[in-house]
């Protein structure tokens, strides 16, 4: 995925619109080094992390309940796929697009990365 474009995750994207109408485009990304997962949002990642937190002040203590990585970024880091989208779904307390989310997962996710979180 990290060569060349990204995919698409349209159903991400619109869920996040609803933080903020700047959204463009959001994906799952990883940190091909450690192995550890966190949300791209274009155009304006520090600005819509910034709002996001604002409106989410919640997000850190649903963050420490999944396996989370320290913060190095302005985005939140998790170990898992799962973890991430679970943490997301329980932030903006919003539990149906937990499912929705994770299937859009194995469209838009290497098959080593889906492979990894279904086990």
């Amino acid at each position: 995925m990290r060569a060349g474009r990204r995919a698409e995750w349209p159903l991400l994207t619109c869920v996040l619109r609803e933080v903020s109408s700047d959204v463009q485009k959001a994906s799952v990304d990883k940190l091909w080094v450690t192995s550890r997962y966190f949300i791209r949002v274009e155009p304006y990642p520090f600005k819509f992390w910034r709002i996001f937190k604002l409106k989410f002040p919640d997000w850190i203590a649903h963050a420490k309940r999944y396996k989370f990585a320290p913060l190095t970024h302005c985005t939140p880091v998790f170990y898992s796929v799962s973890d991430l989208v679970s943490w997301l779904s329980d932030t903006m307390k919003r539990p149906g697009i937990k499912g929705l989310l994770l299937l859009e997962c194995t469209k838009c996710l290497s098959y080593q990365d889906v492979e990894e979180w279904v086990r």
